[in-house]
């Protein structure tokens, strides 16, 4: 199955007299370089992926942005945030990630999510963390209002709940079970109540003239995806030294998050339209967006076929 499906993109590229072109692709974190090289996916690859590596999901949207990047990973609340900002680009490929978290200190005095009231919170403006901590305060009968959000970037949040300077962090996979292993956190509020989408998204341009690349990377993804769900050990090995973290991180983060593919176009729209009127009840972004035209159909249309067709572990 592997050769026909390169086999076919030679082929479309073929009849439409358009030459293979390279992909440059936006990572954050081991986000998908790590599962599709455990899994195997991206051998016999007829394209060259050029990736690279991010902290979180504002520099890839503003590298998709300015057309430095092809393709990146990141999630629905970004994705949002961005195309309110008048970011062209659009999701071609979603997982369902529950690798997002609400973490405090091992000793601190807030026990739920209810007790953040008037409290610190660390997050990354318009990220998933974002989002996970204003439906969990909406669930505690509390507001924006109510709480004093700190933003900065993922590194710098935890640390400023290591120091003391905040009461609580928004973030999520690798740097929850990391702050679990090293410093003991306690998670008040996670992505299994509070789910969301991963997506692989693609700037306007790169959909149009890298369509028959960015269909077939988005397809070794899906691939990639089910077989980390299926064999998170192995997968886990790969995180633990692509990323140089412990052992124990990796397989927690694995465990976490996750990340299991989605083809149910109307199910995700759904999801990306309840994720913007979030956005706009909380004043983040002043325009309420349609979800469909944040996801371009297009790339939805082949199933994800089954895990056996990469590594075996």
């Amino acid at each position: 199955m592997k050769h026909k499906l390169i086999l076919g993109l030679a082929l479309a590229l073929a009849v439409s007299g358009v030459a293979r072109a390279d992909i440059d692709v936006g990572d954050q974190r081991g986000n998908a370089r790590a599962v599709m090289e455990a899994a195997g996916v991206l051998q016999g690859v007829g394209y060259k992926i050029e990736w690279h590596e991010f902290a979180n999901a504002a520099p890839v949207l503003e590298a998709l942005n300015s057309n430095h990047l092809d393709a990146g990973l990141l999630g629905d609340a970004p994705l949002t945030f961005a195309a309110a900002s008048g970011v062209k680009a659009k999701a071609i490929f979603a997982s369902g990630y529950l690798g997002n978290g609400l973490i405090v200190g091992k000793d601190s005095s807030v026990h739920s999510v209810a007790d953040l009231k008037a409290k610190k919170i660390a997050t990354v403006k318009g990220s998933s963390g974002h989002a996970l901590a204003l439906q969990a305060l909406a669930d505690a009968g509390l507001g924006e209002q109510d709480v004093h959000f700190v933003f900065t970037t993922p590194a710098e949040a935890t640390l400023a709940l290591s120091s003391g300077a905040v009461d609580a962090v928004a973030t999520w996979e690798p740097y929850i079970s990391f702050a679990v292993e090293q410093s003991q956190v306690r998670i008040i509020a996670d992505g299994k109540t509070y789910p969301s989408l991963n997506y692989l998204v693609a700037s306007d341009q790169a959909i149009a003239t890298k369509h028959a690349e960015l269909q077939d990377f988005a397809q070794r993804l899906a691939k990639a995806r089910q077989w980390g769900a299926d064999h998170p050990q192995p997968y886990a090995t790969v995180i633990a030294q692509l990323l140089r973290l412990p052992d124990a991180v990796a397989q927690a983060k694995v465990e976490r998050e996750v990340n299991l593919p989605l083809t149910d176009v109307a199910s995700i729209r759904n999801r990306q339209q309840d994720t913007i009127d979030l956005y706009v009840k909380t004043g983040l972004i002043k325009q309420r967006l349609d979800a469909a035209t944040l996801v371009d159909s297009s790339f939805f249309t082949a199933p994800v076929t089954a895990a056996n067709e990469a590594r075996k572990p």
